[in-house]
């Protein structure tokens, strides 16, 4: 039969893609390393060939401390077969995956990476897979290049035939892989050398990796300021909201005088179904140095209900809004997810504010009125309830020295503790909205409290009620011989010589 003539420039990648096979040479290595950033159970490397998953079979599946400590990537790649059965057993067995700190994961190692996973109960399998800032992750063809020559009938038909296959075998992984069929589309895509680098903060995303390697903030971008905010309300979070809502035009209103985005109040707005509203955030950036076995860095924040009519709320509006809400963290380890689409890893991994001073600038905001011992009385508090204020501020850590029901000097010092912590200034005093504050953060504590106490005043007032015991002998006691009645006399003789004998007592 005559050969056929197959130009390379004529054949697809796509048609060209690589045999599920492995190929020849030596398999990659499983080394125990710890790794850079990443506390690896063990690190693959060297190129990954047929066998590496038998390697991964044989070791102990608690080693990856129950999906908290991953399995490390350094590898330029192999087998594209063989790196899509590594990922399946990955993402069946919760195993999780990362790039550290330096290294590289090319062509297969990267699908590799895109099946890390950890167990849930509810919903099995979700995405673990995580890459440092400095790591390089990149897709290659999977394709073979042909030379231009001529190609037996049969040889042709083997090529589009295992082209098919591995063409199937990727597309049919691309909901567990976390992998967007316009990804895919580009991968499948390439030809020769061509590689496909992410190097961007939507493409990580989009993977569903968690990047991490970031360096301490000094200050937030109004995208990112907006980012942390809105995911507090699903209606103005466009990737929360519900389908068909339109939510768009985000803008941030920062406070005058705020100082680089460390710690300021801001009003997010946003157009929802055509219709402006807002939304109260105050954000505080801690770039303190780190406690023992704490993050580097954290934000922490609270947002007020939204606005939908009235047209902009005052800052000062805002303040009193916010005051009765509950501070909520974001550890450093996820501010990675309120990076902008756009910014590159590179870029990222500083956390650059480049639009830090492109806020539009609003009125300055009045401090709100301090509390005095006016503000308290007019909460009109009884005995009772200066006895639970003081058991709520101790239940929280705050120490009163005692609940008697009077506001001395341990209950001042006690709420000035409590104030400080929570932004407030620290007076010793109250009002209805640091009330309100103080009653909803401690409610869980305080109803276990409650539930205990009255269980007590039950059982007290049961030993209280209970008849007196009464003793009763034992029935085979004999009982005692009773009492002869009477006076009692002494019975005497006397004998001839006066002397008295044969006395006796006798009852008459």
């Amino acid at each position: 039969m005559k050969s056929a003539l197959l130009s390379r420039s004529l054949l697809p990648a796509l048609l060209a893609c690589a045999a599920l096979g492995p190929n020849a040479g030596q398999a990659g290595e499983i080394t125990s390393q710890t790794g850079t950033h990443f506390n690896c159970a063990a690190t693959l490397s060297g190129e990954i060939l047929s066998g590496d998953l038998d390697k991964i079979r044989a070791m102990d599946l608690r080693s990856f401390g129950n999906g908290e400590r991953p399995l490390c990537l350094d590898s330029s790649g192999g087998s594209f077969g063989e790196s899509l059965k590594i990922a399946d057993f990955l993402h069946e067995r919760g195993i999780p995956t990362a790039v550290d700190d330096g290294a590289e994961c090319l062509n297969a190692c990267a699908l590799v990476l895109l099946g890390g996973s950890r167990l849930t109960r509810d919903a099995g399998p979700v995405p673990n897979k995580r890459m440092h800032l400095n790591a390089t992750l990149a897709f290659g063809s999977p394709a073979h290049a042909l030379a231009e020559q001529d190609y037996a009938a049969q040889d042709m038909s083997a090529v589009y035939g295992s082209a098919l296959r591995a063409a199937s075998e990727l597309t049919a992984r691309l909901d567990q892989l976390n992998m967007p069929a316009d990804f895919a589309a580009q991968v499948l895509a390439l030809t020769d050398s061509d590689m496909l680098v992410v190097d961007r903060v939507d493409q990580a995303r989009a993977l569903g990796l968690q990047l991490e390697g970031f360096e301490a903030p000094s200050s937030l971008s109004d995208t990112m300021v907006t980012r942390s905010c809105i995911q507090t309300n699903p209606d103005f979070d466009p990737d929360r909201t519900s389908p068909g809502r339109s939510v768009y035009d985000h803008r941030v209103l920062r406070e005058q005088g705020a100082t680089a985005h460390r710690k300021a109040t801001y009003v997010v707005e946003a157009i929802i179904d055509g219709v402006p509203s807002w939304l109260g955030c105050q954000v505080e950036l801690n770039t303190a140095p780190p406690a023992e076995g704490q993050t580097a860095a954290a934000l922490r924040l609270r947002a007020s209900p939204d606005w939908t009519s009235g047209g902009n709320p005052t800052l000062f509006q805002v303040h009193k809004a916010l005051l009765p809400q509950d501070w909520t963290g974001v550890p450093f380890r996820d501010f990675w997810k309120l990076i902008p689409e756009n910014q590159t890893l590179a870029d990222a991994r500083k956390m650059t504010a480049p639009d830090a001073s492109s806020s539009i600038i609003v009125s300055p905001v009045r401090n709100l009125p301090a509390t005095t011992l006016g503000t308290e009385a007019a909460l009109g508090l009884l005995f009772d309830d200066r006895q639970e204020v003081q058991n709520r501020l101790t239940l929280l850590g705050f120490d009163t020295r005692g609940a008697d029901g009077i506001f001395g000097p341990g209950t001042r010092d006690a709420l000035r503790e409590w104030q400080r912590n929570n932004g407030l200034e620290p007076t010793g005093f109250l009002d209805r909205a640091q009330l309100d504050m103080l009653n909803r953060q401690s409610d869980s504590l305080y109803a276990v409290f409650a539930e205990e106490q009255r269980r007590e005043e039950e059982e007290q007032e049961r030993l209280r009620n209970a008849p007196a015991p009464v003793f009763n002998p034992p029935a085979s006691a004999a009982a005692p011989a009773p009492e002869p009645q009477g006076q009692r006399v002494r019975v005497c003789q006397r004998t001839v010589f006066g002397e008295l004998v044969n006395c006796r007592i006798e009852f008459r």
